[in-house]
């Protein structure tokens, strides 16, 4: 067997309501949507079945297919921007109705599953910024109009959550620019950049405390417990080593990488936990050295953060740690990796021993 593949491979996925804004724009520029549907082989009305999924390369293709139709490369933006609040059910509300926005931002991360498995999401902040970050696996399939999408929504639930129309937020996206125009790339002039190394929001620190507008306590509890159950029955469509790792990544932030920890963010026991990554043909070290080896390798390489403040999203509580473990995976120190780059180890979650 090839050590370098996990030993089972699931489908990417995601949720078929994603492409309801996609609906709308052939609604509104006069194209027939059940014959595109048909097209790439989903049934029209699946769109607004509640839990359906598609799988993700086909909602990639769709969205770029429907872009090409319209001539409108930059209208997924406004649309996906003015998209009706509760679209997405559960993962809308978890995020709207929860005590402020931070918590609502970190349930979003904490209830991603429920949208897809085939991408991750991470938050962070700092002294001026809430960082919402997502991380997108190369499929070697062009992913600009979903990618568009995705952010374009979020940043609308971000800026409703605030109920400030004045606010500032940042936004960077990794896809190119479109050709067209589109009201959304006016509202946010300069401070939406095209063509950067990570898709991210970024949003001033001060609003992270502020309620949400549907901010209550017994309807918030009621969405959450329905988010629980929903993600149980989620649960065998989604990868369990990714779930697992993105647990592993926030531990990290967290300075509590651990075994107990990370069982007891995923909800089950650690004999639980060790059996399953025994089954995909790993182990909990393993699949965290492999983590933290990629992670330092994207850190250092796209992003500007000072050694020390990677150092400390890695778990190492001193810089030199950091500093033997990079030249002990990349056989240089950190500062000729970013320099020079470095090739992160396969998305099998396997280590050396």
């Amino acid at each position: 067997m090839d050590k370098s593949m996990p030993r089972r491979m699931v489908e990417d996925w995601c949720r078929a309501d994603t492409l309801q804004s996609l609906e709308l724009i052939c609604e509104e520029k006069g194209l027939d949507w059940p014959r595109i549907a048909r097209r790439f082989g989903i049934a029209p009305e699946t769109v607004h079945q509640t839990g359906a999924t598609v799988p993700y390369r086909i909602a990639l293709s769709i969205c770029e297919f429907v872009a090409a139709e319209t001539r409108d490369d930059a209208i997924i933006l406004d649309v996906a921007s003015s998209m009706p609040t509760g679209v997405f059910s559960t993962f809308d509300y978890v995020g709207l109705c929860a005590p402020n926005l931070r918590a609502g931002i970190r349930n979003w991360v904490r209830f991603l599953p429920l949208r897809s498995n085939s991408y991750g999401l991470s938050f962070r902040e700092d002294e001026d910024w809430g960082i919402i970050e997502w991380i997108v696996p190369d499929r070697n399939m062009p992913r600009t109009q979903h990618t568009f999408e995705r952010i374009a929504w979020a940043a609308s639930r971000v800026e409703y959550a605030t109920q400030d129309p004045q606010v500032q937020l940042r936004i960077d996206i990794s896809q190119p620019a479109p050709r067209c125009r589109s009201a959304f790339q006016e509202r946010y002039g300069s401070r939406l950049r095209f063509g950067q190394p990570v898709d991210r929001i970024l949003i001033p620190a001060k609003y992270l405390d502020r309620p949400t507008p549907n901010s209550e306590q017994n309807l918030y509890s009621i969405v959450e417990q329905a988010a629980i159950r929903e993600m149980e029955e989620f649960r065998v469509q989604s990868d369990p080593l990714v779930r697992v790792a993105d647990a592993i990544n926030e531990s990290l932030k967290a300075g509590a990488v651990s075994l107990e920890h990370v069982a007891s963010e995923l909800g089950m026991s650690q004999r639980s936990l060790q059996r399953l990554l025994e089954a995909e043909g790993t182990s909990f070290r393993k699949l965290t050295e492999t983590i933290r080896r990629n992670m330092a390798a994207r850190y250092l390489r796209d992003t500007s953060l000072p050694l020390k403040e990677i150092a400390f999203l890695l778990g190492f509580s001193e810089l030199s740690a950091f500093s033997r473990a990079v030249k002990t995976w990349y056989g240089v120190p950190p500062k000729a990796v970013r320099l020079h780059g470095a090739t992160p180890a396969p998305l099998s979650w396997q280590a050396a021993d």
